[in-house]
């Protein structure tokens, strides 16, 4: 009974921090757009303002996951949130398009201090507890990230200026300190393994097929999200005409609906184990990538919609788990997974723009369909493949 009572409330710490989290990096990703806009930034220098936070990231994501596994996560944690809620008082002071580019550039560096050692501490969380709450952590900084974030950033840039709404990132960051005795563990003395070791045994590692697999398929996930919400929009109102507002719904619609399998399909895949929750997931995202590329009537592409966010949330919430009960040192996991994801991010809009340039628009969304059935026939046919997941 205390056993449970402590991970339930550890589980409500997770959720509760996440959602902080989450809420200060989309107030933060709001008021740098606006801010950028306000300086006169062109369209390229706001799409490289993105761009320069996506390196920062895949720079530092494996030297991170080192530094989880060698000094522990919350020490690397603490150096990150300190650091990261000076730099963000200094935006006001970029008073050009460049010197933001330059100041986003650098926090983009410090980034991955605060965002591995969290996805190590959940992945270790979910191997404990189990994959019915595999999907809360993402799902709850989601709901920061996509929903609170942007809604309280807006609103703080227009009705307090931008130097104050910093000045309250800064503040939502430095929050997170006091939650980091309950969520990280201290640091563990018995295995003080040199960094030089460490990284020679970095080639091993790559060879877990359970993490790399998991973390492919993850990187295919994020593409074709980052693909979906750089394109839905603009597909919602050259070919369908729908208004802008109107257009911008298929984004919030798919993100509520990721959101909510994250949270709510877990207890399935428990009863369904991996492999049949796996190939359920591929059906259903690849049936709504097909009827996204139908353009014969609007209702395909609400379908669609609904379809692609609840397939890639069962999509996640396998990933998480294989990742999370993958025998290897949870910084360096975090590291890996995160890296993938991060290369699927970057890569999504790139495949489906390519696609579209080459086939037309109609095939922006069908391009993944095969990566989806080669991934479903290769999990069908695998004779040694055995459920991961841990009832609780």
């Amino acid at each position: 009974m205390k056993a449970t009572i402590r991970k339930n409330k550890l589980l409500l710490q997770f959720i509760l921090f996440s959602v902080v989290s989450g809420m200060g990096m989309g107030v933060a990703q709001m008021a740098i757009t606006l801010y950028a806009v306000k300086l006169g930034a062109t369209a390229s220098q706001i799409g490289l303002i993105g761009g320069v936070q996506g390196v920062g990231l895949l720079l530092t994501v494996l030297p991170i996951g080192f530094l989880v596994d060698y000094v522990g996560p919350r020490k690397v944690f603490l150096f990150g949130t300190v650091i990261s809620a000076i730099l963000y008082l200094f935006f006001p002071f970029a008073r050009s398009t460049s010197s933001l580019i330059v100041t986003v550039a650098f926090l983009s560096l410090f980034t991955a201090f605060r965002f591995i050692p969290m996805t190590s501490v959940f992945l270790e969380f979910v191997r404990k507890v189990g994959s019915g709450r595999a999907g809360w952590q993402r799902g709850s900084h989601s709901f920061g990230l996509v929903f609170l974030g942007p809604l309280f950033g807006a609103s703080l840039s227009k009705y307090w200026g931008f130097e104050i709404t910093f000045y309250v990132i800064s503040g939502l960051v430095f929050l997170l300190i006091f939650g980091i005795t309950a969520i990280f563990p201290e640091s563990a003395h018995s295995e003080r393994v040199p960094l030089s070791e460490r990284f020679s045994h970095f080639k091993e590692f790559f060879k877990n097929r359970n993490l790399i697999e998991a973390s492919g398929a993850e990187a295919l996930a994020l593409a074709t999200f980052s693909c979906f919400n750089a394109f839905i929009v603009v597909i919602a109102i050259r070919v369908f005409h729908f208004t802008a507002p109107a257009a911008s719904l298929f984004v919030t619609v798919e993100g509520l609906i990721f959101i909510i399998t994250l949270f709510t399909l877990g207890r399935v895949l428990e009863k369904l184990g991996e492999h049949r929750f796996y190939l359920g997931s591929i059906t259903i995202v690849v049936t709504g990538l097909s009827l996204l590329s139908c353009f014969s009537h609007s209702s395909f592409l609400v379908a669609g919609t609904i379809l692609i966010g609840i397939g890639l949330g069962m999509f996640n919430l396998v990933n998480v788990t294989r990742v999370a009960h993958a025998n290897a040192e949870k910084g360096k996991t975090a590291a890996v997974f995160s890296l993938f994801t991060m290369l699927g991010v970057i890569i999504g809009p790139v495949i489906g723009g390519l696609a579209g340039e080459c086939f037309g628009t109609w095939s922006v969304f069908l391009v993944f369909i095969p990566m989806y059935l080669a991934f479903g026939v290769t999990l069908y046919f695998r004779k040694d493949h055995q459920p991961q997941c841990i009832a609780v």
